[in-house]
């Protein structure tokens, strides 16, 4: 793909802080580029010096057109209604009542917008925000097929590896290119970090070698300078001695410090390790949880009928469904909720850690040093570093939970699990809130975790990465698949795969029957109306697929 522009020593400030520093990066033609980091990293910045075509951006040739959806929501009922926008929205399905307009509503409204405008650059801000499953299918379709670059800000890592050619990551105010999607960032990222270790190792090598000999020359002009000013006949001798080692000594010194300034290699951060103090270990493949022959509904409308199914200690199950399918519901019966009909058995030696949705259960007036008061300075030192390691900074021991991000109060809610030593954590939508760095940080010290978990969330790649068990959610049943995300896709594929071959089979034969009649026999009509529905499936299908 040809180049179109580049960030040469982009350089953002906000006040006295440096949000991005000579940022340098490669715009291609075509290119889909995920930008992502954490919250105040940098990310909107970036796509707004872009927008308005600050220093350090440079394009080759004549300046494109840039159409610009930034995070503010304007009027939406005054949006532009030109033919080409009405058609989009017709796509997007967006709802002619405009002042009544959900979130998710909302924000197809300024996607379609956006996206029918004609333009060489598209900057996006977080598009994917409070967007259905079917909606963030729509999108990725949408942005793979547009002609124009696409610059995008997001958190939702399943949408980057469906959409994005290239990813810029900003940490620590530098702006780092890979190539590819997602997942391929995740394996140069860790290759990166394992080439850096390898000379960062090789240079502390070096300068430990460099100061053992400057150690030893010391020693030697010290002995000399001593020997100076005891032996008269010598004092020559033992003075030019003395002063050729000081001159060797500051070589060595100046050398080291000029290799130093010439490519100092910095240590990568270090991945710290979580431990979940948990001592139940031989109670795996011990049943925890189990449910007979449990119906739910509410008022008309049943959620689920007569499931029956185990959890074991140690599964990880997500649990998979559209909204209102009853997720919430199930986790709630987990914690004693009635109102169902059947059995719904748990372990007397279960304890439940239970992540809400909202995470507004904590005491918002207390600081975590006296949500986690400790008796003795050793243990407080433990739960310390445990917030070290769960990404917290020193500021975070004294300041108020009030005061707190969601992300930040949802690892509060982990710590808390942690240090009561929970067996069983129900964790319902644990990615709301969170920024991408957080929600990697939650799934690495999940991972640790060798209890049993219930999972619900919408976040595809945290559902993939965490579950090995899944519970489905569908058309009014409840049953466990023992299999992950993964095998449950493919396993859906593999099932419409059959029902299109089927339905292809069906319609070559009344395709056939067609050829052979003409509009006024008897049953022409009924074959055709037949003929035209199963193609209609046929392209629903494939569609799913694309």
């Amino acid at each position: 793909m040809a180049i179109v522009g580049k960030l040469n020593k982009l350089t953002i400030r906000y006040m006295d802080r440096v949000i991005v520093e000579e940022a340098k990066a490669v715009i291609h033609e075509q290119s889909r580029i995920a930008v992502i980091g954490a919250n105040g990293s940098g990310k909107t910045s970036v796509l707004e010096a872009i927008a308005r075509g600050a220093q350090g951006v440079h394009w080759l040739g004549s300046d494109p057109e840039i159409v610009y959806m930034g995070q503010e929501v304007r009027d939406v009922e005054k949006a532009n209604l030109d033919a080409e926008t009405r058609a989009m929205e017709r796509k997007w399905r967006v709802p002619a009542e405009r002042h009544k307009l959900s979130g998710g509503e909302t924000m197809k409204l300024r996607l379609a917008n956006a996206l029918a405008q004609s333009g060489d650059i598209y900057l996006l801000d977080e598009p994917t925000n409070h967007l259905d499953a079917e909606s963030l299918e729509t999108l990725a379709d949408s942005i793979k097929e547009m002609e124009g670059t696409v610059i995008f800000v997001s958190h939702d890592r399943h949408f980057i590896d469906r959409v994005a050619t290239h990813v810029w990551e900003i940490e620590d105010a530098v702006l780092i290119e890979y190539e590819g999607n997602y997942s391929a960032s995740r394996v140069e990222r860790a290759h990166q970090r394992h080439t850096q270790k390898r000379k960062y190792d090789k240079q502390q090598a070096k300068i430990a070698q460099v100061e053992n000999q400057i150690v030893q020359l010391q020693s030697w002009s010290d002995k000399a300078h001593a020997e100076s000013t005891k032996k008269d006949g010598a004092k020559e001798y033992f003075r030019m001695k003395a002063k050729k080692k000081d001159i060797q000594i500051r070589s060595k010194r100046q050398r080291l410090q000029a290799e130093l300034d010439q490519e100092q290699v910095s240590e990568p951060k270090e991945e710290l390790q979580i431990s979940f103090d948990i001592n139940d270990a031989a109670k795996k493949g011990r049943r925890v949880i189990a449910l007979k022959n449990v119906s739910k509904s509410y008022g008309d409308r049943l959620l689920f009928d007569r499931a029956t199914f185990t959890i074991q200690h140690g599964e990880r199950v997500g649990l998979l469904g559209a909204n209102g399918s009853g997720k919430t519901t199930l986790l709630q019966m987990m914690l004693g909720s009635g109102g169902h009909d059947g059995e719904v058995w748990l372990s007397k030696g279960m304890k439940i850690g239970y992540l809400s949705q909202d995470v507004f259960d904590l005491p918002e007036e207390k600081t975590p040093s006296e949500l986690f008061w400790a008796p003795s300075y050793e243990e407080t030192g433990k739960i310390r570093n445990l917030m070290d390691h769960l990404g917290f900074e020193k500021v975070h021991w004294d300041q108020p939970i009030l005061n707190m991000s969601m992300g930040e109060r949802v690892k509060l809610k982990l710590m808390e699990f942690m240090l009561s030593e929970c067996n069983v954590l129900l964790l319902d939508e644990p990615t709301n809130h969170l920024d991408l760095p957080s929600r990697e940080e939650l799934e690495r010290a999940l991972s640790f975790f060798g209890g049993t978990m219930l999972i619900a969330t919408h976040d595809r790649y945290f559902m993939e990465k965490l579950s090995d068990k899944l519970l489905v959610f569908e058309r009014g049943t409840l049953s466990k698949y023992e299999g992950g995300y993964s095998e449950w896709m493919d396993r859906e594929s593999a099932a419409e795969r059959l029902d299109l071959m089927q339905l292809e089979r069906e319609r070559q034969e009344v395709l056939g029957k067609l050829s052979f009649m003409t509009p006024v026999n008897k049953e022409y009509e009924g074959l055709d109306r037949r003929f035209n529905e199963l193609t209609a499936s046929i392209k629903m299908i494939g569609k799913n697929n694309h």
